[in-house]
């Protein structure tokens, strides 16, 4: 079983506007509207069940939509865990043109100490069952510095389980468990993220390189360092290697990274094979780049671009 954590879900809106400006009235028919449960793990969740690997994902769904999210769940393949909170649940809107998509993302609302307990409750519940788990996307805005440790503690629960935990954040508490005491088992930054964990300047393939082996001697096994549509470094065992990513017409890349992460987990929980599971990992990331919705992706479509993922061997004897 795959599990996930979604510190702040949404209700993700995708709209079909052509010829959309910054300015202007749109009127928007039904058949151009897309909805969906939302947020990292969420979405991760939803790409490795339709690979067929059972997956929950756990979230906290305040009282304005989490009847409706759990409706919209009933129909897909994951099973969605509610963790009630009184905190709202935020909607996010991606406004799909005809070359550009522009991403409207509110940035959530604070959860409470007693609703971090009540996270930490549902985690351990179901980390037992699991054989690898992930959070996936950053927490709520908050003033209690509490919260900063929240994500390190579930490492630590996770580490304690032993359990192989991939996280796919940003910001400070993201920062923290990467580099704490009990660090996933592996990260999925983007470029930006990358910088800003590792606070350097990340400009070249080298300089990328470099960050993907100054964080695997931080103490993370297996690092994927997403470069967006041209593809993604991997630092594993005693070698960093480029996967080049499949060119496809882009129609929203919303949801590539968390489609790299749900295929790449199904497919290591079948295989146990690093490097053949980052191929379909960036093959679901093209294939959802090539879709108006957003980690929906299927292994038929993933398959088909599979044979396109180049392969290149970056570096060798990482850890000397």
């Amino acid at each position: 079983m795959f599990l996930t954590l979604t510190p702040n879900p949404c209700l993700e809106k995708t709209f079909r506007v052509p010829n959309f400006a910054t300015s202007g009235s749109f009127r928007i028919g039904a058949d151009a509207i897309r909805e969906n449960v939302g947020g990292k793990g969420i979405n991760a969740a939803r790409v490795a069940a339709r690979f067929g690997m059972r997956s929950i994902a756990l979230a906290p769904l305040g009282p304005n939509l989490r009847e409706y999210l759990q409706k919209l769940a009933s129909a897909e393949a994951f099973e969605l865990y509610a963790i009630e909170v009184e905190a709202l649940t935020r909607t996010c809107h991606n406004v799909v043109s005809d070359t550009t998509s522009t991403e409207l993302l509110e940035a959530g609302y604070p959860l409470s100490v007693g609703e971090g307990t009540k996270l930490f409750e549902a985690w351990r519940a179901h980390l037992g069952a699991c054989e690898m788990a992930l959070i996936g996307g950053s927490y709520p805005p908050s003033d209690n510095g509490a919260w900063l440790q929240h994500a390190s503690i579930l490492c630590s629960m996770a580490r304690a389980a032993n359990k192989k935990l991939i996280y796919d954040g940003k910001g400070e508490a993201f920062r923290r468990a990467v580099f704490g005491a009990h660090s996933p088992w592996a990260i999925k930054p983007n470029v930006e993220e990358a910088r800003e964990l590792l606070r350097t300047p990340i400009e070249t393939r080298d300089e990328e390189r470099a960050a993907v082996r100054q964080l695997r001697h931080r103490g993370i096994e297996l690092v994927l360092l997403s470069c967006g549509a041209r593809g993604l470094w991997v630092g594993w065992e005693n070698e960093i290697e480029w996967f080049a990513a499949p060119r496809v017409t882009t129609v929203s890349a919303v949801g590539s990274g968390d489609s790299l992460c749900g295929a790449f987990a199904a497919k290591y929980l079948e295989t146990g094979d690093v490097w053949e599971s980052v191929r379909w990992g960036v093959a679901a990331g093209s294939a959802n780049a090539a879709r108006l919705e957003a980690a929906s992706v299927g292994p038929d479509e993933v398959a088909a671009l599979v044979p396109q993922v180049r392969r290149e061997l970056g570096e060798i004897r990482l850890m000397n």
